[in-house]
Order: structure tokens, then sequence, then C-alpha cells
């Protein structure tokens, strides 16, 4: 197949889980043999080596275009506008390339010209769009973030009326697509690379060590759970919590108990951290498939998380699922973890290392390139 990708981005020339997957994604459909056609963007003024983002093996299959992002602006729905620019952008860029793509994956807005002018154009091919966790249907944790998501809502919903497929993780990201449209669901799970599983888990020993990776964003639910640590720290002291990610000094918490890397560059590190813990901590309030937990559960570690998003896709047997970020339920399954003996923790831990195997990204590939086989067969133009 030859695919058309559309990206807000790709890693590791622009951070996150969405850049992160849009960089999966085409390595591994490269590498299964489609010819990848890959728009990517950056705000920086770094020089894009592409070589940086994949691999030898899967490079002769991609062809990249790089395009320049500009969103200056801090007036109220700065962020729209510039998405609608960039958008404009790979339209321009499309109309003048004039090839044929056996279909189009669009992440996000980048599509949105596209979409809107694609009748005009008399564009045949198929556009499947893809928002990871459609953040702007979930709750918010305040007034102001719910005001804030009605900016997205509505041009989100013409998006996905206007696409011919919607991808999604599955769990609670397609029961909100499909209160949303009418357009076919194609549910995908996210994936890890075969390279972070382990075969085997480290014990758990001595103290429990809780692992939170991200950043400082209200998104992430810190404030709860720091509300919910400072509440365990009066009743129990087995435990240690370990944070990686840019979060201010400010926003610390001050027990010994709290061991803060900062941000982890490389993934030998991170690996490091990651194997030294027993729990990854997820509270988000609202989230697509996050990575975290994937890459926790690939090393062997048990899960604590917010039921959001595609989270009890991944956490069954190996973990704790609760309904949502509030720091009381938050308080009582760290405590519930805390408490627990050392042969309960390394049976969830060995559970997520046993659950992660249906999610390694070659399988991934091979069910993208299925699903996107039956959609294509399955579409009629039309004109």
């Amino acid at each position: 197949m030859k695919l058309l990708l559309l990206t807000d981005g790709i890693t590791p020339f622009v951070k996150g889980g969405m850049q992160r997957h849009s960089q999966l994604l085409a390595e591994h459909l490269a590498l299964a043999g489609h010819e990848i056609v890959l728009f990517h963007y950056s705000e920086s003024n770094v020089t894009i080596n592409i070589e940086e983002a994949f691999s030898v093996k899967a490079l002769p299959q991609i062809r990249s275009f790089h395009f320049k992002y500009r969103d200056e602006s801090r007036l109220p729905g700065h962020y729209l506008r510039a998405q609608k620019k960039i958008s404009a952008v790979y339209l321009e860029k499309i109309v003048s390339m004039n090839e044929e793509y056996d279909f189009v994956y669009s992440k996000g807005f980048s599509g949105l010209a596209l979409l809107q002018s694609r009748n005009k154009l008399n564009f045949k091919s198929p556009i499947g769009v893809k928002f990871h966790g459609m953040n702007m249907f979930q709750p918010q944790a305040n007034l102001k973030m719910e005001i804030q998501k009605f900016y997205f809502q509505g041009i989100t919903n013409k998006i996905l009326k206007s696409a011919d497929f919607v991808f999604s993780y599955g769990g609670k990201i397609s029961e909100i697509i499909r209160k949303q449209c009418d357009t076919n669901v194609l549910e995908i799970p996210a994936g890890i690379n075969p390279d972070w599983i382990k075969t085997s888990i480290n014990p758990s020993a001595g103290k429990l060590k809780f692992l939170f990776i991200g950043r400082y964003d209200r998104v992430k639910g810190l404030p709860e759970l720091n509300r919910a640590i400072k509440q365990l720290e009066t009743v129990n002291e087995n435990w240690e919590f370990h944070f990686v990610g840019p979060i201010p000094i400010g926003k610390r918490l001050k027990p010994a108990c709290c061991i803060y890397h900062g941000e982890v560059y490389q993934k030998e590190d991170l690996v490091n951290v990651i194997d030294n813990c027993d729990v990854v901590v997820c509270t988000s309030i609202s989230e697509g498939m996050p990575n975290v937990i994937l890459e926790g559960m690939a090393r062997g570690l048990a899960v604590l998380a917010t039921d959001v998003g595609a989270c009890s896709l991944l956490v069954k047997q190996n973990g704790v699922l609760i309904p949502n970020y509030n720091s009381e339920l938050i308080f009582k399954a760290l405590l519930m973890f805390a408490k627990a003996s050392g042969a309960d923790i390394n049976a969830m831990k060995a559970k997520s290392l046993e659950q992660i195997q249906g999610f390694e990204w070659p399988q991934i590939a091979v069910k993208t390139t299925k699903v996107l086989e039956i959609a294509i067969s399955s579409y009629q133009h039309p004109g």
C-alpha cells in the first residue's frame, strides 16, 4: 500500500505520546513493506535529520516532508488557528505533488484543509482521522478547562463527520467517537517496541516503589496524586515514590521518600529507573492509550490507573483501575499496593509481562494492514 501519513510531528523532533505513536506507526508500516509518504512539522529551528527517527531498514520505504510550524500568539483560539494554517500548508503540498494514495491517515487537525477541499479537488483516496484521546469530549479538571474544550468540539466534530473512517484505540475512546458521529470506527491499539519487553520481572524487595512518568500538566492529575501521597505518608511508610519528567520545584513534595529524577532523555537511563520500580501510576483525567503504561508493563511493573480512554484494555489482573482521578480513590489504591505482600505484587508484575505480548508493534502493524485493506476494499468514493 501507498499511505499518506499527515502528522502533528514525530519523535525525536517533537515530544509527546501522539508524536511517538506517529513515528512508530511510520516505522513499522514501512518495515511491513508499505510505502509511506510522511508529513511532519516542528516549531524549532533545529535541522531535521530523518535518520534519527527511523531505522536503516525502514528508511527506504519512507519519503519524509518536514514543515515549520508557528504558534506565536497567545490570544484565545491561537492553537486552532495555527493548526488550520499548517493543514493548509499540507494541502498546498499535496496538491503540488499530485500523487495518488491507497489511504490517507490523518492525525488530529492536520487533515482539516484536505477534508474541506477534497470534493472540489476530486481527491479520491479514502481518509481516516485519529484524535488520540478525544480529550475535548472527556471530563476536565475545572470550569476553565471545561469551557476551553468547547473551542475544539465543533471543529473536531466536523472532521469526524467529514472523514471516511475514524481510528480508535478502543475502550471508552470508541464510545466517545460513536456518540459524536456515524463514521466507521477502526479499532487499533497502541503498541510497544519489542526491544522494550523484558523476559522476567525484577521481584519486589524492600520498600514498594511507585513510579510516575510525565510532565506537570493538569490533565495528568498530579495535584490529586500529590494529595493522595501526603495522605499515604501519614498511615504507611513502606514505599518510595519516583517521578520522571519536568515537574517544577514548587510542585514537588518534600518527603525524602519522594524522589525526582527530572527529565530522562536516554532510553537506557529511563529503563534503569523503571526497572528499579514496582508500580507505574497513571492518574490522568483524560487519556488515549498511555505510553507510560505500555512501557511500565513491558518492563514488568504492576499498574495503577484511572479508567479513562483505553486504559481498561491494559489494566486487568496486572493492577488496579480506579473510576476517576479523585484523590481519596488514589490514596486507597496506593495503600492497597503498599500493604500487599511481595508475592501479590510479583503476581501482578508477571501478569503485565504476559498481557503486553499482544501489544508489540510488529503485531500492531499487521493488524493495521488488515484493517486498512478491509477499509480500502469497502470504500466507495462519493463521486
